[in-house]
């Protein structure tokens, strides 16, 4: 108990953190190539990010593509095991109505028998309330077990599975700072709070 409790604490702490994303400084420099040289820097910057949005939006493509195959294969083994379910289900139904039916017999003879029990104080009455209890008892830990029904699957949970796979995170940033630095400039990052800052 003390352990769940020390996770629930940690988990709440963790969730009030401060959160920093990190913003970088750009220092120039006085030379008098800089300029051009970081307009170059500029250029490789923005084609890197177009074909980095290009490879991105094929991604996203192909990811709709793979997952209406997984779709289809996921359906299929869902109607299987939803075919397999529903047989399951009908067992269990008949099997509940079996042990209901002896449960409620067992249950209105314990009740006799515990009444002669405590009122009449017959041992032979005391000892079948008790085989009855242990019947009782044991019909509890038997009681069936209704079969858990499949989930049918989620297009929209497939397609974002297969979207982790894209990024638009082609490091076109960090090879600006290293052609700015190149070019005679500093980059100086700054981590900055933005949420639950103190």
């Amino acid at each position: 108990m003390l352990r769940l409790l020390l996770m629930g604490l940690l988990l709440f702490l963790t969730g009030c953190a401060p959160r920093y994303v990190i913003q970088n400084e750009y220092i120039t420099s006085a030379s008098a190539s800089f300029a051009p040289c970081v307009e170059r820097c500029s250029v490789s910057q923005q084609t890197c990010q177009t074909q980095c949005q290009q490879r991105y939006q094929l991604c996203l493509d192909e990811a709709y593509a793979k997952a209406k195959a997984v779709e289809q294969e996921e359906l299929k083994a869902y109607e299987h095991e939803y075919g397999r379910y529903r047989m399951d289900f009908s067992f269990f139904q008949s099997d509940m109505y079996r042990w209901r039916r002896d449960f409620d017999d067992v249950s209105r003879d314990f009740n006799y028998f515990q009444k002669r029990c405590t009122k009449d104080k017959e041992v032979s009455a005391c000892q079948k309330r008790d085989e009855l209890r242990r019947y009782l008892n044991r019909l509890n830990y038997e009681r069936p077990r209704e079969p858990r029904m499949p989930m049918r699957p989620s297009f929209e949970q497939i397609l974002l599975n297969q979207q982790t796979f894209c990024s638009t995170d082609c490091g076109c940033e960090q090879a600006y700072d290293g052609c700015f630095t190149a070019c005679g400039g500093r980059v100086i990052p700054h981590k900055i709070c933005i949420e639950y800052c103190d």
